[in-house]
Order: structure tokens, then C-alpha cells, then sequence
């Protein structure tokens, strides 16, 4: 059973947090996309947020340890995850409340230090000429692979299937240093190092951490302007992530479904993370990705 759609308003609701039966993402961004794009130089503007107290810093500093720290026993994962879109376009209920342009459903996949795999596999798309949501044709949702020696990317509008070969000083990189390294190897120096960061668990929620997070540098302000995050205390494993985009209209939020995610169990290390077969009618091409 797929979650309701979350509200702006609901997604911040500690109710709908602990009824929802889960999930996040990652990413959503191909890793491709970052390649040569070190969060170093034009710092973005500056973020609006409050100085924290030492006893803040002190309990933000002793998260980000122990989220690295759990990170780096992790050597496979695999999860549902749920996909929501807001936007412009996006319909409104009765009281007024934006709700979700497109829903999707699809898989994650992460094998440390450098392999991945982002796949929608099922998604609807609200059609305001007909008031209705509508499925979108299957097999044409966002998919990339990470091998740790290419990233394979699918672009569907253009019948592509591109491969990315990373040079070798990038390898073992490519995950881990993406646009959003939350989920995959996150180490809280580059963290700090990249985001202004503060825990907003809201009060009554015990069983969550709630981190906010702003980028520092122009390079990751170009993908968003703020994300939210949320973390199991259990296992701190991800639980949801909402994404604002530039502007900070534009939004979207993932789920990761605890009923099916999978740590250090159930991956192929050669089928998982293979080169994907080109599709019929698709073109192949291969590209090096420029080091730096």
C-alpha cells in the first residue's frame, strides 16, 4: 500500500510521520551530474539561520559522528522508496493545501563505497485539463546505475542510454560526493564543511531526528535551497527527505519503506549493479567525464 501524499503542512506533522509506514532518497539526482563539481569556491548566499548555542553544536556534532559512524558499517542497502512532486502546477484539496503534481514508486539501491542504483519504476502525473491524475508510460522514469567505474543514465526523452566512464581519481567518489551525499557514505566533516546545519526534531518525537540542512556553496545551492531530513534513532537509517528547490516553492519528498529495506543482505554485486542492457530503439553513448 502506497502512503497518502504528504501536504506541505502534513510532512512537518509529527501524526503523519508516525502513521506513514515510511521512506526517503536519495537522491533523485544522478551522480553524473556532479561530476567536476567540488563544493568549493562561490559561497552561496548567505543562510537564515539562527547562531546555535554550544549545547546545540555539541548535540549536532555528536549526531553527525554517530551517523558516520553507522554509515561506515553499512556495506549494502536496498529499499521502496515514494516520490512525491510539488510545484506550480500541482492541484489544491478543498481547504486550499498544495498538493502532490506527480507520485512515484521505485527502488534504491548502494553497495559501499561506490555503487548505486536509482529506478522509478511506477509514476502518475496530475492532468489539470481533466482534473484527474493519469499513469505515465511505463519504463520512462529516472534510472541510473553506478558501477564505480561508469555511471549509466537513461534519458528517456531523448532514447538515450549515456555511459559516463569516470576517470580514476574520481572512482570510489561518485556516490558519496554527489549533490546529496545524506544517504550514501555520509561523513559529518564534509557535511559541516558544505551545510549549515541544525537538528529540528519537533518536540514529542522520540523515535526521529529531524536535521535541516542549508547549503554553503553555490554549486549545491544551484540543486536546492534547503533539505530536511529525517533519521530513525533506532537504526539512524533514513526515514523521509524533503527537497526544496531554488526559490524554495518547489519541493519534493521521498519515503524509504522500512518494510522492505535490506542492510547487508539481498544484493547481487555483478546483476545489481551491471551494465544495463540498451533498450530497444535506444541509442548507446559513451562519454569520459572530465576529472576536477
Amino acid at each position: 500500500m502506497v502512503p497518502t501524499a504528504p501536504t506541505r503542512r502534513s510532512l512537518l506533522s509529527p501524526s503523519w510521520l508516525l502513521t506513514s509506514c515510511g521512506t526517503l532518497l536519495l537522491i533523485g539526482l544522478c551522480p553524473s551530474a556532479a561530476l567536476g563539481q567540488q563544493p568549493q569556491g562561490q559561497p552561496a548566499a548567505p543562510a537564515q539561520t539562527s547562531q546555535l548555542t554550544p549545547q546545540q553544536q555539541a548535540a549536532l556534532d555528536q549526531l553527525l559522528n554517530a551517523w558516520e559512524a553507522r554509515n561506515a558499517r553499512v556495506t549494502t542497502w536496498s529499499c521502496t522508496f515514494y516520490k512525491w512532486e510539488y510545484n506550480a502546477w500541482s492541484p489544491a484539496d478543498a481547504a486550499g493545501e498544495r498538493l502532490a503534481f506527480s507520485e512515484s514508486t521505485g527502488e534504491i539501491k548502494y553497495a559501499a563505497p561506490d555503487k548505486g542504483l536509482f529506478r522509478v519504476k511506477s509514476s502518475k502525473q496530475w492532468n489539470p485539463e481533466k482534473r484527474q491524475y493519469e499513469s505515465r508510460p511505463s519504463g520512462t522514469g529516472e534510472h541510473w546505475v553506478c558501477n564505480g567505474s561508469s555511471i549509466y543514465e537513461f534519458r528517456h526523452p531523448e532514447r538515450q542510454l549515456r555511459e559516463t566512464k569516470l576517470p580514476p581519481e574520481m572512482q570510489g567518489k561518485a556516490i558519496s560526493e554527489g549533490p546529496l551525499p545524506f544517504v550514501f557514505g555520509a561523513k559529518a566533516a564534509t557535511l559541516k564543511k558544505r551545510y549549515s546545519m541544525r537538528i529540528i526534531t519537533p518536540s514529542g518525537v522520540t523515535d526521529q531526528v529531524w536535521l535541516e540542512a542549508l547549503p554553503r556553496f553555490q554549486v549545491d545551492a544551484a540543486n536546492f535551497s534547503k533539505v530536511e531530513l529525517i533519521l530513525q534513532t533506532a537504526d539512524l537509517m533514513p526515514f523521509a527527505i524533503q527537497i526544496y528547490k531554488p526559490g524554495g516553492q518547489d519541493r519534493d519528498v521521498y519515503q524509504f519503506d522500512p518494510r522492505t529495506s535490506l542492510i547487508d543482505r539481498g544484493l547481487d554485486l555483478i546483476r545489481d549493479f551491471s551494465r544495463p542492457l540498451t533498450p530497444l530503439g535506444y541509442t548507446f553513448i559513451e562519454e569520459q567525464a572530465s576529472g576536477g
